[in-house]
């Protein structure tokens, strides 16, 4: 009876193979594709196979739309670029870099503003709507403001029932002091809490979310993980020097700064120990980048997710990074990145570097399925063991594939993920 509901999901980014942030995705990925549809708020564009059919309302042309209210903001694209998109998709990308450099929230605020007072409710949305009929609507509890508030209209307009999914913390006042910060979340938290009201039911992505999620917003959420891509097999053969460690996927919030750490240790080891390889979107202070880079550690600009996989055979260890210590160390306290079920699938070993106080990395710790690192003094000494010991490559990917198995299996995720839909659809 699920197949044949028609699914609209609601994401910040669209869904293409740059970008590791396919959770909806692969949950869907055993759908019939034709009653699949995604509605985005970034100018990119897609190439998933998961979805039919996708609508894209440009950030770029919200903006305009204070001086042309006549401009359309919102269109159903196919998966060919056009130039006069792609002059937006590039202005989008300048403009959202920028902000997540400074992240001051004064610019954060003043984007809630435009998005409040553009122009994004439009026919070409609402033919979209009316056209596909959604039965379910599936949306993260993002801290986007103004995507809450899009899909709040989606629900009302389209009768659809609703599920939400918490995967970050962007609902608590624990990530930061910063009166920014607070005034920002302020605004943050009454627009999820309006969100969940006109929501049916809830995935968290771990008990620690599902516990503080539940007593904010009075709900009942179900603990559900990302499945596994594959089944994970350890692929290692001889490890022979240089020992490759390999970082795919965006370097902000403090990322960046770990990154440096783990740069400066391999540093310590005679040269042809290890090699370090980063492939971001992320661009990287040049005074910063030129700290990193050395003859033992590189950084290569973004790639598409297929090379990603043939990169991840060919290294060694793959890296975790979120901030040890710096402002943004308590901003993935309640994260589950998908990257932990992607790296688990590999079979290859982890290491993990960031605040212990944070779900990523006390799964990490609590399953054994990693190598993990939470200050600079325990990257070195990991590195030595490693440098001493390269057997202990092998013995943690095999601990990894035990997490993997124990904790990511897609059956019973996709089991779980179909019975909270099926709910859904009788409330």
């Amino acid at each position: 009876m699920l197949e044949t509901k028609k699914i609209l999901v609601f994401t910040v980014a669209a869904w293409n193979s740059k970008v590791g942030a396919n959770s909806w995705a692969t949950l869907l990925q055993n759908y019939d594709s034709s009653n699949v549809a995604n509605i985005c708020i970034r100018d990119e564009f897609p190439d998933s196979d998961v979805c039919s059919r996708y609508f894209v309302i440009s950030e770029n042309k919200v903006i305009k739309s204070f001086v042309n209210r006549k401009i359309k903001t919102g269109f159903e694209i196919n998966k060919k670029i056009v130039n006069k998109e792609q002059e937006d998709l590039q202005e989008h990308n300048k403009r959202y870099q920028n902000m997540k450099k400074r992240r001051r929230y004064s610019m954060l605020l003043a984007r809630e503003l435009v998005w409040k007072f553009g122009k994004w409710k439009t026919k070409e949305l609402d033919e979209f709507l009316d056209d596909f009929k959604p039965d379910i609507i599936l949306h993260s509890m993002e801290g986007y403001i103004h995507l809450n508030r899009i899909i709040e209209y989606s629900i009302k307009r389209t009768g659809a029932k609703a599920v939400g999914y918490i995967w970050d913390d962007n609902f608590t006042y624990k990530q930061s002091t910063n009166v920014g910060y607070k005034i920002y979340r302020f605004f943050q938290r009454g627009s999820l809490k309006r969100l969940a009201k006109k929501t049916n039911a809830f995935f968290a992505i771990s008990n620690m979310s599902k516990k503080e999620a539940d007593n904010f917003f009075g709900i009942n959420s179900t603990v559900l993980t990302k499945p596994l891509n594959c089944e994970p097999v350890v692929t290692y053969d001889e490890i022979d020097a240089p020992i490759k460690l390999l970082y795919t996927g965006n370097l902000y919030i403090g990322r960046e700064r770990s990154l440096l750490k783990l740069a400066k240790a391999i540093k310590k080891f005679p040269k042809g120990s290890f090699v370090m390889d980063v492939y971001t979107k992320t661009e990287l202070p040049y005074k910063l980048l030129t700290e990193i880079e050395s003859e033992n550690c590189h950084v290569h600009k973004a790639i598409p997710q297929k090379d990603v996989f043939q990169k991840q055979k060919e290294a060694d260890i793959l890296l975790f990074l979120e901030d040890i210590d710096g402002k943004d160390a308590k901003v993935a306290r309640l994260s589950f990145s998908t990257k932990i079920t992607d790296y688990l699938s590999t079979g290859k070993c982890v290491l993990a570097v960031g605040n212990i106080d944070t779900a990523p990395m006390q799964y990490f710790a609590e399953n054994d399925a990693a190598i993990v690192c939470e200050n600079e003094v325990s990257i070195t000494k990991s590195l030595e063991k490693i440098y001493d010991n390269p057997e202990i490559i092998k013995e943690y990917a095999q601990k990894a594939i035990l997490s993997a198995k124990k904790n990511h299996d897609p059956e019973k995720i996709r089991k779980v993920f179909a019975e909270v839909l099926m709910s859904a659809l009788k409330k």
